[in-house]
């Protein structure tokens, strides 16, 4: 029977040498796969979810435990060159957004044993106009997102404009020719503000529930 040839890019043989280098490599190749996954995270979390930078470290760490623990029960391990993960099948992504797959379940789990008090401005202006990192929905940035999307167009607008384009008042009322002045706008955007923020704290409510 002829063997299926499986080529392997350099990022798959980097990264099946780092979960090697976890269990067999000694304290050298553990603190470079810390390094490897703290680099992303860190670039990476305030587009996923929202933490200060308190949390944030909390949420790694513990992130970075049981990534460690599930190479150890083989949840995830080297085959063939490969790393490989549910029914020995190769990862679908790397084993960065593995990893920033646990540390979402742990931000779920900080958030519903000590809530994280930011305010919502805080929260939106944590918010890049950039990708997620997958798809899932469920995410605190991915709710926010909804909840925009549901507002009135106007509201929509203003809001999207200021806390994700980051534009000045002056230049959205250029933009937005059915507002008449400046203060007009201030005060739309406080009551769109209100609005937003009044159902955030609905769906933050029902994460402590």
């Amino acid at each position: 029977m002829a063997t299926r040839l499986q080529f392997r890019t350099p990022l798959q043989e980097r990264e099946a040498r780092l979960v090697e280098g976890m269990l067999h490599g000694g304290s050298r190749a553990q603190y470079e796969m810390y390094a490897y996954c703290k680099d992303y995270f860190y670039r990476k979390y305030s587009g996923v979810f929202f933490a200060d930078s308190d949390a944030a470290d909390d949420i790694f760490e513990n992130a970075f435990i049981k990534f460690w623990e599930n190479m150890e029960s083989r949840k995830i391990y080297v085959e063939d060159g490969l790393v490989r993960g549910k029914d020995g099948e190769p990862l679908e992504g790397s084993i960065r957004t593995y990893f920033m797959g646990i540390a979402k379940l742990k931000y779920l789990e900080l958030v519903r044993q000590q809530p994280i008090h930011l305010s919502l401005d805080e929260a939106i202006s944590h918010i890049e106009p950039v990708e997620p990192y997958d798809q899932t929905q469920d995410s605190l940035r991915d709710i926010i997102a909804d909840l925009l999307s549901q507002m009135s167009a106007t509201c929509y607008e203003i809001l999207r404009k200021f806390y994700f384009e980051k534009k000045k008042l002056d230049v959205i009322l250029l933009e937005m020719p059915s507002i008449s002045t400046v203060n007009a706008l201030k005060t739309r955007k406080y009551k769109c503000m209100e609005s937003l923020r009044r159902k955030a704290e609905e769906i933050r409510a029902s994460f402590n529930n």
